[in-house]
């Protein structure tokens, strides 16, 4: 006698002589084995299904055993599916899978074709992030605020996507995204040196604050977008300075930036890049260029205190003879420069003694002995 006890939530299938026969149910079961060789395989009632090499092979030697038993949920090699058990999703399956589940089961599935329906809907995007894991043929990108993304289908250009999640199949096809950062990107550029037009050596550091603007432009337009602005801001400023004497970019050192720009500022849209400004901070001499130009400022400055110590000196003479005019055409306007004469040296002294009235002190008979 074969004894087989079922447990509950368990199903069992049963082999005679490795011939599917049946399957067995909650309970204990008693079968007369002479002769014959019985042989018991044991799934969870609810199991989310026999799948692989094992369904395959139960399907193909007892296909009639198995469609009694089961619901058979086979692909084609160009579709997925998601498999609800009971109304709550329960398992994903890939292209060209079978799973067989127990009759008993409520099942559910969504086929998916994915020679034409490459992006993952929103409702089967939350079925796989069930899963921690990485799912087999499905490739997961997120969109950032700051970023534009470019969606490429079999190397062609299909859409920019939005912001947010987005999931794509990709056994049947090529899926390739490329994001652009669209915030304001900093680039410097450090040490550059040139020559100028009266062959004056020097080095400059400049600052470019830069937009991408058009993306899709930005990432086709050249190989290595970064780079060619990095050189075509060097030839800018080279083409630029080089053609000025030193004279003249001392001079015009507060406006080079905006001229380097409207010379740059074409080069860029062609590639989608808006610039938002180009800054020479430094314009670094050689040493031996630096110590000339300090003397031509000294012996600028020199002469130009020179200049104006003369004109005042000049100031100070003529004002001096308009005075001795005015005071030689007016006797009074003389003698009260006297007197504000004498009023300045009274502060100086402790005793004034006058003689003769105001006579005297108008012919000048004044005593100033100190005391």
């Amino acid at each position: 006698m074969f004894k087989i006890t079922v447990h509950e939530n368990e199903k069992a299938l049963v082999y005679k002589d490795e011939k599917f026969v049946d399957v067995l149910g909650v309970g204990t079961y008693k079968m007369f084995h002479l002769f014959k060789n019985y042989r018991v395989e044991r799934y969870p009632a609810k199991h989310n299904g026999i799948d692989g090499e094992k369904a395959r092979t139960l399907y193909k030697l007892f296909p009639e055993m198995v469609e009694k038993y089961f619901t058979i949920v086979e692909l084609k090699d160009y579709e997925r599916a998601y498999v609800s058990i009971n109304g709550k999703f329960t398992d994903f399956m890939l292209l060209g899978e079978i799973k067989l589940y127990f009759k008993e089961l409520d099942i559910t599935v969504d086929k998916v074709d994915v020679r034409e329906a490459y992006k993952v809907s929103k409702t089967h995007m939350q079925y796989i992030d069930m899963f921690n894991s990485n799912v087999k043929g499905v490739k997961r990108h997120i969109v950032s605020d700051y970023e534009a993304s470019y969606l490429y289908v079999d190397e062609t250009f299909v859409e920019v996507l939005d912001t947010g999640r987005h999931y794509f199949y990709t056994e049947l096809r090529d899926i390739v995204t490329k994001d652009v950062d669209t915030r304001v990107k900093e680039l410097e550029i450090t040490g550059q040196e040139l020559l100028t037009a009266d062959k004056v050596t020097l080095r400059c550091n400049l600052t470019m604050h830069y937009k991408v603007t058009n993306g899709k432009i930005y990432l086709t337009a050249v190989d290595a977008p970064k780079e060619y602005l990095y050189k075509q801001l060097q030839f800018a400023v080279r083409e630029h300075l080089g053609n000025m004497n030193i004279d003249e970019i001392l001079q015009r050192q507060h406006t080079l930036s905006t001229e380097v720009l409207e010379k740059f500022h074409t080069i860029c849209l062609e590639i989608g890049v808006e610039i938002k400004g180009v800054y020479i901070k430094d314009i670094i001499l050689p040493g031996e260029m630096r110590e000339i130009f300090n003397q031509v400022i000294e012996a600028t400055k020199r002469a130009e205190a020179n200049n104006i110590k003369r004109r005042e000196e000049t100031a100070a003479t003529r004002s001096l003879l308009n005075t001795a005019k005015l005071m030689n055409d007016n006797p009074a306007l003389a003698r009260l420069k006297e007197l504000e004469a004498l009023e300045k040296i009274t502060h100086t002294v402790g005793t004034l003694n006058v003689y003769g009235g105001l006579d005297g002190v108008m012919n000048g008979m004044i005593d100033l002995t100190g005391k």
